[in-house]
């Protein structure tokens, strides 16, 4: 019910940005511009694209925004991953915004494009400015695409990212200023600084205001810092009133640690215990330069926690039987999920793949839950490059997957891995007749 009334929210912003525009441009001065000249179409349509590259701009700020009541509903991980793909389609309302308008100003004024371009940049006001920001924004969708950006070090990328920021604020004046849309109707101009400034609230309050606040409620702290294996460490985090700092099973929050070397960034880390209002765990692999050094922080370090996020929990389950796929490090949400599932009478069957007996993270706890809970947890360990290994060797895969779990239609999935991993073993389940909403998962890359 809740996404429901977000995307007609959603849908009611874009019919009312539509009927303005539409308004504005059928009754003209100069005429109706949508059924009029060439000259004039090409103006209207060319400030329509602008008006729905502003909004999603707003929109894309709402995604990343961390947004407590957008993404309890639909997911920080899918709003992510929405993020990404409306950022490269944003590309072309972009360019399709001034090309249009400086097309048709130009053939309004009898003028080259180029002459109408630098004519738009040395006198209309804020619109040089726009330019610029215009050429930022660009320049930081293209850096964001995969594979120029996993030759970048997180730093550089981040700090790319952040003229995002900057190329909003260069444009927003040339919005206001030069916009006939704006110019022309106060009410229309009204309901965009309503956007920007709802949009630029809920940014400030929910990704600065709120973590600062809950820092200094609870004053979180790392507690313990605990080898699991040989690339693999559990940070134990601890602070005041840590009993109403609301976090479930299986969600995950962005963490700041206020050590050298790693105060200037934040990134995303899962509970890897059941959530006790004493203290929490994020158990974290050695993957990158920032993974690296978490066995280097020191007890007593304070920490920033922004979160909890993640819609990867115990809620999604609605069969009496749920299945826990866990591949490697994507352990940690399954971990304690698995405890709370079983603890609320369902019946689980964990499934673990790792590439040795060696990888195995928290062997001795799953071990400890199995005989805590006898009869209601089945544990499987696959092996993948360990010929002495006695268990189930191999990959996971379709046919291994039927046979372990021949009654897949009455169970409920929990998938948390490697993405390759994830997206064969969501193909294989399909394809077993899973259905969709009963297949759970989250990939945590933001």
């Amino acid at each position: 019910m809740k996404k429901a009334g977000l995307l007609i929210l959603l849908a009611a912003q874009l019919v009312i940005i539509l009927a303005f525009w539409a308004w504005n441009h059928m009754n003209h001065a100069m005429g109706n511009q949508l059924t009029g000249e060439a000259v004039g179409q090409l103006l209207a349509y060319g400030r329509l694209a602008g008006l729905l590259a502003a909004f999603a701009i707003l929109l894309q700020l709402i995604l990343t925004g961390r947004v407590k009541w957008v993404e309890s509903v639909f997911g920080l991980d899918r709003l992510s991953r929405l993020h990404h793909i409306l950022g490269f389609s944003l590309v072309l309302l972009l360019v399709m915004h001034p090309v249009l308008v400086t097309i048709g100003h130009a053939k309004q004024s009898d003028s080259g494009i180029i002459a109408q371009f630098v004519d738009f940049c040395k006198n209309w006001e804020d619109v040089l400015a726009a330019a610029v920001g215009l050429g930022l924004m660009i320049f930081a969708i293209i850096v964001s695409i995969a594979i120029i950006r996993k030759h970048l070090r997180y730093e550089t990328w981040h700090i790319i990212h952040m003229t995002f920021y900057i190329s909003i604020a260069l444009a927003f004046g040339h919005q206001l200023a030069v916009g006939s849309d704006f110019t022309g109707n106060r009410y229309f101009a009204g309901y965009w600084y309503a956007l920007y400034i709802i949009t630029f609230g809920n940014l400030i309050y929910y990704r600065i205001i709120r973590p600062l606040w809950k820092f200094n409620r609870h004053r979180f702290t790392v507690t313990g810092i605990v080898t699991e294996s040989a690339d693999v460490t559990s940070v134990h985090i601890g602070g005041r009133e840590m009993a109403s700092f609301k976090i479930k099973a299986g969600q995950f929050m962005m963490l700041r640690f206020l050590a050298k070397g790693f105060r200037w960034q934040s990134h995303p880390f899962s509970m890897s215990c059941l959530p006790d209002g004493k203290h929490l765990r994020v158990t974290i692999k050695q993957l990158g330069d920032f993974t690296r050094k978490i066995p280097d922080l020191n007890p007593g370090t304070k920490v920033i926690i922004d979160g909890p996020h993640g819609i990867f929990t115990a809620r999604k389950c609605l069969s009496p039987n749920a299945v826990m796929i866990a591949g490697g490090i994507g352990i940690t949400p399954i971990r304690s999920l698995a405890e709370e599932l079983l603890q609320a009478g369902r019946n689980v069957h964990l499934i673990y793949s790792n590439r040795t007996r060696e990888s195995i993270v928290f062997r001795r706890e799953l071990d400890e839950l199995a005989a805590a809970f006898p009869g209601k947890i089945k544990l499987t360990y696959v092996i993948s490059e360990d010929p002495a290994w006695q268990g189930e060797r191999g990959r996971l895969d379709r046919d291994k997957t039927a046979r372990l779990v021949p009654d897949t239609k009455e169970c409920d999935f929990y998938l948390c891995g490697p993405p390759p991993m994830m997206k064969s073993m969501r193909l294989s389940l399909l394809s077993l007749g899973v259905r969709s909403g009963k297949i759970h998962y989250e990939r945590f890359s933001l």
